[in-house]
């Protein structure tokens, strides 16, 4: 067994319990919102290729939703509304955390900002739901065209949240994988 020790001074702040329980809670949030986007995209490809019977990646790409029983219909319009209200809960929590993060950093090392791999990460998750929520809100996309926003923002945060921490080199990584 070994020996417990305190915790380093870099840890051992306010900021650490409000950083890391922000961005936990984003991340499950965020990621649950991009499922429902990706379950929309899934039952728009299942219910085109039903109709074909073969699969042709432009007939999936251009789907007219509106064609579609209505029971798929309501049923694709529930998940985008599911999609929007989750990813917009998670993006301020995402939000938040990185402003937390950003703080401690700046307590801890002296600098807001050091483009540690973890950190470039959740900057291209934050742009990537600030874009669906800038569709979303600003140019009226709804559907297939703001599901693949969501299904992309669905890997982007895997890779922020397994693979930096598994493959990367940085103050968020514990190289488990080196």
């Amino acid at each position: 067994m070994q020996k417990i020790t305190p915790l380093v001074p870099a840890l051992q702040s306010n900021w650490l319990m409000l950083h890391v329980s922000m961005m936990m809670l984003s991340y499950a949030t965020l990621i649950l919102g991009a499922l429902f986007s990706t379950l929309f995209l899934l039952i728009v490809y299942l219910a085109n290729w039903s109709k074909t019977k073969e699969i042709n990646t432009q007939q999936i790409l251009t789907t007219n939703v509106n064609s579609l029983p209505q029971h798929k219909i309501n049923l694709l319009n529930k998940l985008d509304r599911w999609s929007y209200r989750t990813i917009g809960i998670g993006f301020p929590f995402l939000t938040m955390g990185i402003i937390s993060g950003a703080v401690w950093a700046n307590e801890a090392w002296g600098s807001y900002w050091s483009w540690d791999p973890k950190e470039t990460w959740a900057l291209i998750t934050w742009i990537i739901f600030a874009s669906y929520l800038h569709a979303r809100l600003t140019k009226n996309w709804q559907g297939e065209k703001t599901a693949w926003l969501g299904t992309f923002g669905f890997f982007i945060i895997w890779i922020c949240y397994l693979g930096v921490n598994f493959l990367g080199k940085g103050l968020h990584s514990y190289g488990w994988i080196s």
